[in-house]
């Protein structure tokens, strides 16, 4: 009698996919902060944790045919018909007007972007059906109760404090809490209703340079639109999803206690679908040879960001 046996050899693309994206991120996790290094700690886990969210988006790309959904805009905005659901719980809108940048954004991640009124079609043709706002009445500097737009946890009408003074700064553009707080002052709008309504909504556009230069060096092409999307803990990337990789928003560890610390996802909306480009860190910057530039050093050195 003969006997068939196969045997398979090797792995496939996705498993290998999956290991990098794994190891980028564990290499990342794993540096020790000692004996006063911590701030070079810090600044090698930031440099391990672009790839490894690179590599994690482009994992979930693949096995989930679309790009990470409910990701955060990094604007501010009067919403638009807010509804609360209190089955996610969260507050749902039809569309964000009057966008400014989230006050909380430092100061060079705001310099790399410009806020502007954007179709959102190729998104949703990429898969994103929700992006993240802040309501726009959380976004005050100034002291005392704010009273939002939208509702808390619980359903009830509430208020905020200065954004700047935030207990947690990554809650930002999650759900208000149901109880007194400084937290979140977050909802999302619905993608499809927007389209339906062939309106736009204000999005973070990464500044494309003299000639396209800007857009260039992160992978982008000269005329390319790219929005900025941060990856917080309500995007579908951080759990949900068939294959996910990343149990929490990853964060950057040197900025500023009262800044937003998530990393960003730059996606072309100049093509349909939408396309993932590159990624960048809270303060805008997306690898060693780019932020030593910015600093006027040589190449890799004394990266912090």
């Amino acid at each position: 009698m003969n006997h068939s046996i196969n045997k398979q050899y090797g792995f496939t693309l996705l498993e290998v996919l999956m290991v990098v994206a794994m190891l980028a991120i564990v290499g990342g996790a794993i540096i020790t902060s000692y004996g006063g290094l911590e701030q070079k700690a810090a600044v090698s886990t930031g440099v391990h944790s672009l790839a490894g969210v690179k590599n994690a988006i482009t994992v979930y790309q693949v096995t989930e045919e679309s790009l990470p959904n409910n990701m955060e805009s990094l604007i501010a905005a009067t919403p638009t018909s807010p509804e609360f659901e209190a089955d996610i719980p969260d507050n749902a809108a039809e569309g964000a007007t009057a966008g400014v940048f989230a006050a909380h954004l430092s100061s060079s991640l705001q310099s790399k972007f410009t806020v502007t009124n954007v179709d959102p079609e190729p998104l949703l043709d990429a898969g994103i059906t929700m992006i993240r706002y802040m309501d726009l009445a959380g976004n005050a500097t100034t002291d005392g109760d704010h009273d939002l737009a939208i509702k808390g946890a619980d359903g009830l009408a509430t208020a905020v404090e200065n954004v700047l003074e935030m207990d947690i700064p990554g809650h930002a553009f999650e759900i208000p809490l149901s109880t007194d707080g400084n937290r979140g002052r977050g909802y999302h709008v619905e993608v499809p209703a927007v389209v339906t309504a062939a309106g736009t909504i204000p999005m973070a556009v990464w500044n494309a340079g003299d000639n396209g230069y800007n857009n260039i060096i992160v992978g982008g092409a000269k005329t390319s639109i790219l929005v900025g999307l941060g990856i917080g803990d309500a995007s579908s990337l951080v759990g949900g999803g068939v294959f996910t990789n990343l149990g929490d928003a990853p964060y950057k560890g040197g900025v500023a206690k009262n800044q937003y610390n998530h990393y960003i996802a730059l996606i072309d909306v100049s093509v349909e679908p939408a396309r993932f480009v590159a990624v960048v860190c809270p303060h805008g910057h997306f690898g060693d040879a780019e932020y030593a530039e910015s600093r006027g050093s040589g190449a890799g050195d004394g990266h912090e960001h």
